[in-house]
């Protein structure tokens, strides 16, 4: 497990189903070109998150 998983925001059960489609939160926003240590990157892998669990 990459030392950046440990940066995951607190998620729902479901933002936790799709991050496991994904195998990691780390897997799930370098596969959008975001970097989980950044920041602004995290809020914007969260609104990708939201908008994929209500799709």
């Amino acid at each position: 497990m990459p030392a950046t998983d440990s940066l995951q925001p607190p998620l729902t059960p479901e933002e936790r189903a799709v991050i496991k489609t994904y195998g990691s939160w780390t897997n799930f926003m370098q596969s959008y070109g975001l970097k989980p240590w950044d920041d602004d990157d995290v809020q914007e892998g969260m609104a990708i998150l939201r908008g994929l669990v209500q799709a």
